[in-house]
């Protein structure tokens, strides 16, 4: 099972180092730090099934995963997920716009824009 790349492309694309940060990149799977910096932006793995063959192993994996902007600001979060978007559609394939989704935490704001995709990853 191969580990997604989410990371390593888009923390060298200079449009989203200018969105989300370079000092770190604020892109993190699973969770994000407590105290993170807005924006930022988490990935997840949603399932990965191994695309099986009948005469060897199998040398792709199909990966699903999300990924989902966290903002205070709603127009932002937006506008970080469609610089997002445009460059890891350049890898894989996205599936789904989420529901904008907004929460509060103590007596802040906090809006998530994200997408689901799917990867085919080579073994």
């Amino acid at each position: 099972m191969n580990i997604l790349p989410v990371f390593p492309v888009l923390s060298v694309v200079d449009a989203v180092r200018a969105v989300l940060g370079t000092n770190p990149v604020r892109i993190f799977e699973d969770i994000a730090p407590d105290k993170t910096s807005y924006p930022y932006a988490v990935w997840t793995m949603i399932t990965a099934l191994p695309e099986n063959n009948l005469d060897c192993p199998p040398n792709i994996d199909h990966v699903s995963f999300q990924i989902v902007v966290y903002d205070t600001n709603k127009t932002r979060a937006s506008e970080v997920r469609k610089v997002v978007l445009n460059v890891i559609e350049q890898y894989c394939h996205v599936t789904r716009f989420h529901p904008n989704h907004f929460e509060r935490k103590a007596d802040t704001n906090i809006f998530g824009r994200g997408f689901d995709a799917n990867w085919f990853l080579d073994r």
